[in-house]
């Protein structure tokens, strides 16, 4: 089967691909264990979620009760099969990495172990610290992110990802596997690591790699993705942190600008000192956001691509203190994506990627995954603008 039939041709040779973040959280790992209690998964966070406000959508429950374990094949064999059977190109798997420790790498491990699963993917490097942010708890870490910027670590790193980049289902563009990184700015020397990396690639016979940032926020230090090739935009929020968005609350103003620019440390601190008095939830009006991510907006430099989301509703993390986006529908997100979707024929990008949020953050409330309430509806969504577009963009 050529990987390339899911995506959708579009004016000539261009193509759709959408690809969607795949989170791995859904089955036990040791730590977690000790953490938050034997067997723990996300699902922990998701069943026991109560309305917040009246009309309020919680708990989200999955289509027949599928309260998965993505430690088993066959919940990533059923996972692909329905992707692939509405119309997506690929999943980027979120990849924990603690200088040579991984977290939460069975899904991806059991994915690149069997072939047969005729999917395309990548990887998000998640390279922050874990805490028990959850809890209001910064300063509790779990598992520190150091970022050692020596050849060693950055060796130890390699070592794993050739794997992945060297499998044949990789997404790659003009050859080169794609690697995205959610937080550059966090990592010291990240020149140096990229160029390292990039000889080390060039000497397994790969012809390099397409280093791509994912864009929440502005960076606070743009010289960080200096020596990367692209970045998407990770939606909802680089919508709303972004230049031309009404930014009416206090996160979103010249302080928040000037807060993402103080040691992680400092910010942590002012994350907590706020969760702990400020306990009350944050809305954001969906269709308002959606306008903003259709609008094409480009990284000086960089391949830019769009990114999409599906909902958002963080309530079985963070309760009273979620953020909650009213007006999310089937409907309204059918509309639109098939916008944004019709918006890639002026984008002139060697390839034409969406980055959906996402497949399965259902702690989150962004899943296209089935559920009690909408059935497949978000995936006929997909499946149905990708169609539109491709036919208005003839």
């Amino acid at each position: 089967m050529d990987l390339k039939d899911r995506s959708v041709t579009m004016a000539g040779s261009q193509q759709v691909k959408l690809i969607a973040m795949y989170f791995p959280q859904f089955h036990a790992i040791p730590e977690n264990d000790e953490w938050w209690g034997k067997g723990f998964t996300d699902w922990d966070n998701v069943v026991p979620s109560k309305p917040q406000f009246d009309g309020h959508y919680q708990p989200r429950v999955p289509l027949n009760k599928n309260y998965y374990d993505q430690s088993k094949i066959e919940t990533i064999r059923w996972q692909v099969d329905l992707a692939k059977r509405y119309g997506l190109y690929g999943f980027c798997h979120y990849h924990y990495w603690f200088d040579g420790k991984q977290m939460l790498e069975t899904p991806t491990n059991l994915w690149m172990a069997n072939r047969d699963i005729e999917f395309p993917f990548c990887l998000s490097w998640a390279n922050e610290t874990w805490s028990r942010r959850w809890d209001g708890m910064d300063h509790h870490i779990l598992v520190q992110q150091t970022h050692p910027p020596t050849r060693e670590s950055w060796k130890k790193h390699f070592d794993y990802l050739i794997t992945a980049w060297t499998d044949p289902r990789a997404i790659k563009v003009d050859g080169k596997p794609v690697f995205i990184i959610y937080r550059p700015h966090r990592i010291e020397q990240i020149d140096q690591m990229l160029d390292y990396w990039r000889k080390l690639a060039l000497q397994t016979g790969l012809p390099g790699l397409y280093i791509m940032a994912q864009k929440q926020y502005e960076f606070p230090n743009r010289g960080c993705i200096r020596s990367f090739d692209g970045v998407f935009q990770f939606q909802p929020f680089e919508a709303i942190y972004s230049s031309g968005f009404d930014k009416s609350s206090i996160r979103h103003s010249r302080l928040f600008k000037v807060v993402k620019k103080m040691p992680r440390r400092v910010q942590d601190l002012l994350r907590e000192l706020r969760e702990k008095f400020i306990k009350e939830l944050t809305f954001h009006d969906y269709e308002t956001v959606w306008q903003q991510i259709v609008r094409i907006r480009h990284e000086e430099g960089l391949d830019t691509y769009p990114g999409a989301f599906v909902d958002w509703d963080n309530a079985p993390r963070y309760k009273r203190r979620a953020t909650v986006f009213r007006g999310a529908t089937p409907e309204a997100f059918h509309t639109w994506f098939g916008k944004l979707v019709e918006t890639m024929t002026q984008r002139h990008l060697p390839e034409n990627f969406i980055f959906l949020n996402a497949w399965n953050e259902w702690s989150e409330g962004t899943y296209l995954e089935p559920d009690e309430r909408h059935g497949y509806k978000y995936l006929e969504a997909v499946q149905d603008a990708l169609q539109n577009g491709l036919n208005k963009n003839k």
